[in-house]
């Protein structure tokens, strides 16, 4: 069972790492109009697949009660409102920098919170790897985050984008904590004899569209502010949509995958799961990185350690 855990996370970590790759253009589209049409698709694809393989789900939320979501939405909303200080952030301080606070303050609340919820703390050894994983992972992601920040030539730096960059990783690790607080309602789907893909869908639904609703609602106010919405007809618009269409599922089959692993590696799954996810996701990301010619006549040297180090942060975390 963990080993097909383990496998599940390795796909989980590829989808995760490779879906930005439809981020790097969004013309015609202003930035607004490419995240907010971005929010629907990731709400349809969700709202559809969910529908499909757990339809008995309003039947359990009905008995579960509408308060019993109010959290997860709540989270979801943090981390709706995080992705737009993670790509607000990036105009201030560049793209490294705010990559690495974000998502090292997202590994350490994604991973200590829902382990602190579920009362799962690690004794002896295994507090050794999984705290030896957790360093260890933060330490590859600032010698990433140094690579990229020597890359880009140094960034200014300003207080307004660390503080945006700080917003975007606490949002981001609500995520997962959002999750977790759904872990209620798998006793209520395994009694319905569905599958843990079912339940995984269950479990991220209220997150994703609490956190797709805050996303679409911050691009409407800067649709309508600065005029843009002519740019959602501009031509090229149906072939941005169709790729971000394309993009969103892989994103949402990213989550599923997580949520399925995170269910088979035991009562660390979305602890230790948490970690393991985000250090592969880095290390695919940067692999795409050098593929598409972002490294072409930069140093490698700081980015390969790096790497280095978030892979033997996997295996400690993995002996957890």
């Amino acid at each position: 069972m963990i080993v097909y855990g383990f496998i599940i996370l390795l796909l989980a970590g590829l989808c995760q790492g490779s879906f930005g790759l439809g981020y790097k253009k969004y013309s015609p589209f202003s930035w607004a109009a490419f995240w907010g049409i971005y929010n629907i698709m990731c709400i349809i694809t969700s709202v559809c697949f969910t529908w499909y393989a757990a339809p008995r789900l309003w039947d359990v939320a009905y008995e579960k009660g509408i308060t019993f979501f109010l959290l997860p939405v709540f989270c979801g909303a943090l981390w709706g409102l995080s992705a737009v200080c993670f790509s607000k952030g990036i105009t201030k301080i560049g793209m490294s920098m705010v990559y690495g606070i974000s998502m090292g303050i997202s590994t350490i609340v994604g991973s200590i919170m829902p382990m602190v919820i579920n009362h799962t703390f690690p004794f002896g050894i295994k507090s050794v790897f999984f705290f030896t994983g957790l360093i260890l992972t933060l330490i590859g992601v600032i010698i990433i985050t140094i690579a990229g920040v020597k890359r880009d030539g140094g960034s200014a730096g300003s207080l307004s984008g660390i503080i945006l960059a700080v917003i975007s990783g606490l949002g981001s690790g609500a995520m997962n904590i959002g999750f977790t607080l759904s872990e209620d309602i798998s006793g209520s789907f395994t009694a319905l004899g569905y599958s843990q893909t079912a339940i995984s869908c269950a479990k991220w639904l209220p997150v994703l569209v609490g956190g797709c609703l805050m996303g679409l609602l911050w691009c409407i106010f800067e649709l309508s502010a600065k005029h843009e919405w002519n740019t959602i007809t501009e031509k090229g618009s149906t072939k941005r949509c169709a790729v971000l269409f394309g993009v969103s599922i892989i994103w949402y089959a990213a989550l599923i995958l997580y949520g399925i692993s995170s269910s088979m590696l035991g009562d660390m799954g979305s602890t230790a799961g948490w970690i393991l996810f985000n250090a592969l996701a880095l290390i695919i990301s940067t692999a795409w990185g050098l593929k598409t010619g972002e490294w072409k006549n930069h140093k490698k040297n700081l980015l390969f350690t790096g790497c280095a180090v978030l892979i033997a942060a996997w295996v400690f975390t993995a002996l957890v």
